[in-house]
């Protein structure tokens, strides 16, 4: 029961982080549950994509209704992601745990590196579809999905605005879309590797970070964005730094 509990905390504490600052609180969703609710963090990984994906696809609704997820251009940048994604769970099928949390460690120093910088609307220089651009990145953040457990909506937003020409509602919008289709390519190729999946833990993660999501929302709405940003990309550094030096000390 205990688990379950620390579960449903892990998944409020995250989706609380991302209703706050609008972006980035899905990286805490690895810590969350190797450090708080005791999964090992190859099982940790896919509870994250699922939970990632699954919220992904509740948040993109919202845009569909409207008309601004492009589902051409999301199965288009999704397509090199059925091989990334499996390839990337395939390399940390083969990666020491320790190893696994360093490299992790890495991506969410820069994460929290990039959110320190304040959000701007990129100049729309490129008319035409970028195919390259689109393919290339969906192939990365499949990759990163797999490797990770991670959305990679920080570099999907940024080249779908660019390189496919949508407006900036369009790109968010079809970028939680592709996150939710890297979620099930993440999901498949743990099925198809046989690995350990829990659907119920999974579940229960979701379920918190739904309702963290909404209430992290509704307290942002009367909050200073800006600092909220800082504080959570600094103690994002913060805990990167932290999962590095005791993975490297335990792995010395």
């Amino acid at each position: 029961m205990e688990i379950y509990v620390l579960t449903v905390l892990s998944g409020l504490l995250s989706g609380l982080a991302l209703g706050l600052t609008g972006g980035g609180g899905s990286i805490l969703a690895v810590p969350l549950l190797v450090y708080l609710v005791g999964l090992n963090i190859h099982l940790a990984i896919v509870t994250s994509l699922i939970a990632v994906g699954a919220t992904s696809l509740i948040s993109s609704l919202t845009y569909m209704k409207d008309g601004y997820v492009r589902f051409k251009t999301a199965f288009l940048m999704a397509a090199p992601g059925i091989v990334s994604t499996y390839l990337g769970s395939l390399v940390n099928r083969h990666l020491n745990g320790h190893v696994l949390l360093i490299l992790f460690s890495f991506l969410m120093f820069y994460i929290g590196y990039r959110m320190t910088k304040k959000r701007k609307t990129p100049s729309k220089e490129i008319q035409k579809t970028n195919y390259l651009l689109i393919l290339t990145l969906g192939f990365i953040v499949g990759f990163a999905s797999g490797l990770f457990g991670v959305g990679g909506g920080f570099l999907l937003v940024p080249a779908l605005y660019m390189g496919a020409n949508l407006s900036m509602k369009e790109s968010i919008g079809t970028s939680l879309f592709i996150i939710f289709l890297f979620g099930l390519f993440g999901m498949g190729s743990y099925i198809l590797q046989k690995r350990e999946i829990d659907f119920l833990i999974s579940a229960i993660f979701v379920i918190g970070g739904v309702i963290g999501g909404f209430i992290g929302a509704k307290i942002g709405e009367n909050l200073n964005q800006d600092r909220l940003r800082l504080i959570f990309a600094y103690f994002t550094m913060a805990m990167a730094v932290f999962i590095f030096l005791e993975n490297i000390f335990k792995l010395i």
